[in-house]
This record gives structure tokens, sequence and C-alpha cells, in this order.
């Protein structure tokens, strides 16, 4: 069977190359991807961006025509959605081919509505799933389409509301993503590769799905890959792509599973002995008051990580206990980014501003901790209510969602508008925090400052669509790979 998946990001490189680097590439389809051709099917990539307007919809046209599809399969967060549905209400109308929702906004906030524009639901984990829709289609047997678990569906008039199969506890037992179904849609190919290590998430953020995501099925939630299998993929992408020595490691609890997380870096540390040209490795890690930095760092260290990215979120103890359930000290913050540095570990932070209840005063503890401490680069976002997470429903109660939510821009525009923290005032100190966190460091390069201090007067948004257009005119200028590395980096950090 000729399978399609079909999703949209924002701010695609080009309209044929959307996706910036190897490290794009949604690791769900891929996996989804593997295992369908593992057992003979077909599949075939969409990815679309809502600025090219009709454009999106003569590409589908183009492809399902030229390639006799069957299914296909869409893939949605919630700032995409309205936007995948208008692409999904085309598809149903003008070719009648079996669609089917999946992804984050389906598992979290499914509704019975979406079965207007859609011939199904996908909720939660959807390999097993996939496979049997794609049996029953080819077989043409429809009575069996409404028996699968994972699935939501309706026939006729009837819905079904299948309950969803246990979590799949053997990772190891899955094919290696697929990644070739998106090399023709990357700019810059020679970049870091995303490796995933495992499923799920014990902690319960309140910004975040996990809490729900965890109740969807039966069975254990977090689940990690066996040390083996993890090296056997490295491996087998170091021979795929040569070229490339930088490898992000996906999982959302590196440090938490200390017994794992040594047999992880003694793991690669040996794989890279057996190489000529190391490997160097970087990942989230989430820090506790528990945590063993000196051994953590140590291991990481050895095993040639290169960075870690630690989630401070604010820097105000309170709005992280109380509003985003996150429970850890500034010093055990601090103590983290030391231990890093002792060992020769850059430190990146990811920081939230515009969360409720917040303060102009609590987010100058933001700002100021990111001025002491002077991570090695920032991931600042302002807060978006997402639906299906307990902050939204926070959010609700206190009357401060304005009407219907939109995702144009989300995490780069505000959207609340705070007693004690202006919408106005939340995105002029977003815009100028480049400048505010780094204006006394004196390592940093007249150009970048004249940069921080552009983006105050621009705004974060535009200059990341400037960053990403002169990223493609120096491309195509002939510049190669490791220069426009170095060039992009000097553009911000």
């Amino acid at each position: 069977m000729n399978i399609l998946f079909i999703y949209s990001i924002r701010n695609a490189m080009l309209r044929e190359k959307p996706l910036k680097g190897q490290e794009e590439i949604q690791l769900g389809i891929a996996q989804l991807s593997a295992v369908l051709k593992q057992q003979g099917h077909h599949t075939n990539l969409l990815v679309l961006d809502r600025k090219y307007g009709r454009k999106n919809l003569a590409r589908v046209d183009q492809l399902i025509e030229k390639d006799n599809f069957q299914l296909i399969c869409f893939s949605s967060v919630y700032s995409e959605f309205d936007f995948i549905q208008k692409v999904a209400t085309h598809v149903h109308d003008r070719h009648r081919l079996f669609t089917i929702l999946g992804g984050s906004h389906a598992t979290v906030s499914p509704s019975i509505t979406y079965l207007e524009t859609f011939d199904a639901l996908c909720i939660g984990e959807g390999e097993d799933a996939l496979l049997e829709l794609a049996r029953a289609l080819e077989q043409e047997k429809e009575q069996d389409i409404a028996a699968i678990q994972n699935l939501w569906l309706k026939q006729g008039e009837k819905i079904f509301q299948n309950r969803s199969r246990p979590f799949i506890q053997d990772l190891d037992s899955l094919p290696p993503a697929d990644r070739e179904l998106f090399q023709e849609h990357i700019f810059e190919p020679d970049s870091r590769i995303s490796v995933l290590l495992g499923r799920g998430c014990p902690y319960s953020c309140t910004y975040c799905c996990n809490h729900k995501i965890r109740k969807v099925s039966d069975g254990k939630y977090v689940r990690m890959r066996s040390v083996p299998n993890i090296l056997a993929e490295i491996e087998s992408l170091t021979l795929r792509f040569p070229s490339i020595s930088e490898y992000f490691l996906e999982v959302e609890t590196l440090g938490t599973n200390m017994k794992w997380l040594v047999e992880l870096c003694e793991g690669l540390e040996l794989f890279n002995k057996s190489r000529e040209e190391k490997l160097n490795f970087s990942a989230n890690l989430r820090v506790h008051d528990r945590m063993d930095h000196e051994l953590v760092f140590s291991h990481l260290a050895k095993a040639n990580f290169a960075s870690v990215i630690i989630g401070l979120e604010s820097g105000n103890e309170r709005i992280r206990k109380e509003v985003l359930d996150r429970h850890y000290s500034n010093g055990a913050i601090r103590n983290a980014v030391h231990a890093a540095r002792k060992h020769g570990i850059k430190v990146g932070m990811f920081n939230l501003m515009g969360l409720p209840t917040e303060s102009y005063e609590d987010f100058q503890d933001t700002l100021r901790l990111n001025q002491e401490l002077q991570p090695d680069w920032h991931s600042t976002s302002i807060f978006f209510p997402y639906p299906g997470t307990r902050l939204h429903e926070l959010t609700e109660e206190l009357g401060l969602i304005p009407g219907k939510l939109s995702g144009k821009e989300e995490r780069q525009r505000a959207v609340l508008d705070l007693p004690e923290f202006s919408k106005r005032k939340i995105q002029r100190q977003f815009d100028s925090f480049h400048f505010e966190v780094y204006k006394k460091n004196k390592h940093r390069s007249l150009v970048k400052y004249g940069l921080y201090a552009l983006q105050i007067v621009l705004g974060h948004s535009f200059m990341a669509r400037l960053k990403n257009k002169l990223t493609v005119l120096l491309h195509r200028m002939g510049i190669n790979h490791k220069l426009l590395d170095i060039i992009q980096k000097t553009w911000l950090y």
C-alpha cells in the first residue's frame, strides 16, 4: 500500500527543502514509516508551511495523483491544527481517500467533531494501530477498522471510541527510525542528528502534556532503549552520514536514572575509543536537588558530551514550584552549571516568561540568574497555554485567556495580559532578553551586541525570519556548510 504522511511547520527554509537540518526530522513519523516499510508498505512525505498559501494544496494534489496513495496520515500540534484541518478537508473532498489524524493534538485534545474532517483519529502510540489500519484498507475489510484499538472513527451514524492498547514496552523491538523519508526535505543535510533514547517522562510539569499522555494507555510510561540498541543505531548513522560528528540524544530524563546514565556514558566512551574522529554529544538535563553533579558531569565528560541544556524555566522559586510544578532550587541550577563548566561542558538554558501569576519582579529573578550564570546560549519563550495542559486550565480559571487562542507566532508573541506584568511589557522584555543577559559579558563581540540591540527595535520574530533568509542567501552564494555554521552561530550567540 502507498501511504502519505503530511505535517506542517512554521518558517520553512525553502518550499522544496523546508527543514533546516537533520535535527528537525519528526521522529514520530520516522518511526511509523519504518514500521510500515518493515511490513512491505511504501511511504512518502510532505512537509508544508501555511505561508505558501494555495501552493500547498497544489503540491498535495500533484503528489497524490502521481503516486496513487490509499491512506493519508496527518500529524499536528495544536498551533498547526487549523491549517492541517483545511488541507485534510481538501484531500477528503477532492480525492476521497482515507485520512487519519495523529500526533500530540489528537492524543491530548481529541474531539469527535474532528471526525467530520478525518476518517479516524489515532490516540496515543500509533505503530500497531497504523499497521492494522493499512492491512484492513488493503483487504477492503471496513468492519475490521471499527475494532482497531487506539482509533476513534465514524461509520455511518455510529461513532467508535476504541480504547488504547498498552504502551509499547520493548522499544528495542522497533526498527530504526526511517530518516531516508526526510532527506529530500532537509536544507542542511550535514547537520547535527537527533537520536531518540526513550519514551515518556516521570515528571508532571504543568505547561507540558505528559501527565495526560501517561493516562492514555496502560503499562509503564517511562521506557528506555537498551544501551546496545542505541549504540547500534548511532553506528549505522555514522556509516550513513560519515561527515556528521554531532549528535543530540533526545530523552526526557537524562540524570534521573543514574544506573542507566552511567551505562550509557560508558558505552559512548567505548564507542568513541574505536573511532579516529570522536563523536560529540548533547542532551537536555533535568536538574534536581539530590543530584550528584560531580558524578553526572564526570561521566558526561568521559562520554564526550559537548553541551547540556538545563530547564531553568523561571528563576523565581515560587513560580517554578507552585505554578510549574518543578521542584528544585536555584542552588541546584548553580551547582549544575558550575560542575558542567568544571568538566568543559557548555550549558544552554531554557527560560519561560509571561506565566500565570508572574509579576515583573518575578521575571527579574529569571533575568538575574541568567545574567549571573551566563549560559553559553539560551532558548527563551513566551508562555503559550496549550489546551490539554494543567497550566491551560489554570489560565482559564484565572480568566486570562483572551478568546480563541491563535497559534500564530506561538511562544514568540505575548498572549497573557497579567495584572503585574502587562502583555506589552512581556513582549518588550522578550525582545530585549539577549541584550540584557549578555550586556556586561566582555567576551561577546561588538557585532553581537549590535544584533542584540537591533532585536530590541525590530523584535525577535523579525530577526529570526531575517536569519533564515540570510542563511538561504549565503547558501545560494556557495558558502560551505562549515563556514555557514560559524556565521549562523555569530548571528545571536
